[in-house]
């Protein structure tokens, strides 16, 4: 039964370093990528040169403001000492920025003049914007105008943004910059984590040059991630299956074991090399390493009886893992004795198969797998119906 968050060759996307540092699937807060503008042309019809940005890391100086309109709240044109600041970027279209909306209101309700949260939108239009306060939320039937209880401006020419968002390599909002009492970017991230670090940034107890130091080890390890996808990338496209095995041992040996990295390299050395024997010792390996975790046992298990192709079954294989993973949870997990059941079924042992399912549906509950284990049996049976027939 499917237990597993297996990727596939093609699955580069779905892989960050953290996920590499340990083996537990986390739900991340969700943000919304950045449109950016369209290359602008000259009068002489002659794109416009982009023009450099500094980089900005925790620890620098903030950015001067440059927005154009102030719709919400006095103007402010620089930073003073002893103020605490925050910088959000957010925009109408964006789903994360109207829930994180309340949550900002609430912290610059606690804060007082103490933190001035200014939220800044680089919509091109500023009736956008001005048009978007005065409607009615449909999350909590609240006015806009109401729900973003901070400052609030418009930044057509994306020159704020840019000194901000794009110097920082950050490319989703909502995201907030806390700006500390000396002028400096205290922290970035987004605005529904923020809450620790401002009260340390507003209470005078926060560690800015180790904030620093994790801002600038994440970004190396980002910049190492997208080189590590395109090296992945090449070697997939050029069938090159000794580059990619490479690439992901040596990405592992940096960053740590990855169950999703794991499962690549499988795949590679399974269909890429067509080398089964490497491939299942390297199963071997995986199996081993997770010898007491029976949900990834589960996973490798159906992995191999489910999603690879028959030729590269090792079922004898697959039904060992399958039954340790059974034997961990004392037979009474109903997916991995699903799982269990379709190792004898792939194997040609018919009633052994339906003898495992029926103990499967003995076993579920109201979880949202419970028809499929259900139907499973049902197929079992009628298929053997029909041979008897």
């Amino acid at each position: 039964m499917h237990k597993s968050l297996t990727i596939g060759l093609s699955g580069l996307t779905c892989l960050t370093i953290v996920a590499c540092q340990s083996q537990e699937k986390t739900e991340s807060i969700p943000a919304t990528p950045l449109q950016q503008p369209p290359i602008v042309a000259d009068v002489a019809g002659t794109p416009e040169a982009p023009v450099a940005i500094e980089a900005l890391s925790i620890g620098d100086d903030a950015p001067a403001i440059s927005v154009d309109h102030w719709v919400k709240g006095g103007a402010i044109e620089n930073f003073n000492d002893g103020q605490v600041y925050v910088m959000e970027f957010w925009a109408t279209w964006c789903g994360p920025c109207l829930y994180s909306m309340p949550h900002l209101s609430e912290l610059q309700d606690e804060y007082g003049e103490s933190v001035k949260i200014i939220g800044v939108s680089s919509e091109k239009e500023l009736q956008t914007v001005t048009d978007f306060l005065a409607e009615t939320s449909k999350i909590d039937g609240a006015v806009n105008d109401d729900r973003m209880r901070y400052t609030v401006a418009v930044d057509p020419d994306r020159s704020t943004s840019d000194a901000y968002m794009k110097a920082a390599g950050q490319n989703g909002i909502p995201t907030a910059f806390i700006i500390d009492g000396n002028g400096k970017v205290a922290w970035i991230g987004h605005p529904m984590s923020m809450d620790e670090p401002l009260s340390e940034v507003v209470n005078g107890t926060w560690d800015i040059a180790a904030a620093t130091a994790a801002f600038q080890k994440e970004q190396a390890e980002e910049q190492a991630m997208m080189a590590f996808r395109a090296t992945l990338r090449n070697a997939q496209i050029d069938e090159d299956w000794d580059a990619y095995i490479a690439a992901i041992d040596e990405f592992t040996a940096e960053y740590g074991p990855n169950p999703s990295l794991a499962d690549m390299k499988f795949n590679a050395l399974l269909t890429g090399k067509e080398d089964m024997t490497a491939a299942y010792t390297w199963a071997e390996e995986i199996a081993q390493s997770n010898w007491d975790n029976a949900n990834a046992l589960n996973a490798l298990a159906w992995g191999i009886v489910d999603e690879t192709p028959a030729e590269y079954q090792n079922l004898e294989f697959a039904l060992k893992v399958a039954d340790r993973g059974c034997e961990l949870t004392g037979y009474e997990d109903p997916m991995i004795l699903d799982t269990l059941a379709r190792c004898y079924w792939e194997m040609g042992d018919r009633y052994k198969a339906i003898a495992w399912q029926e103990k499967a549906v003995e076993n579920i509950d109201e979880s949202v797998m419970a028809d499929s284990i259900v139907a499973t049996l049902e197929e079992y049976q009628a298929t053997l119906a029909n041979v008897n027939d």
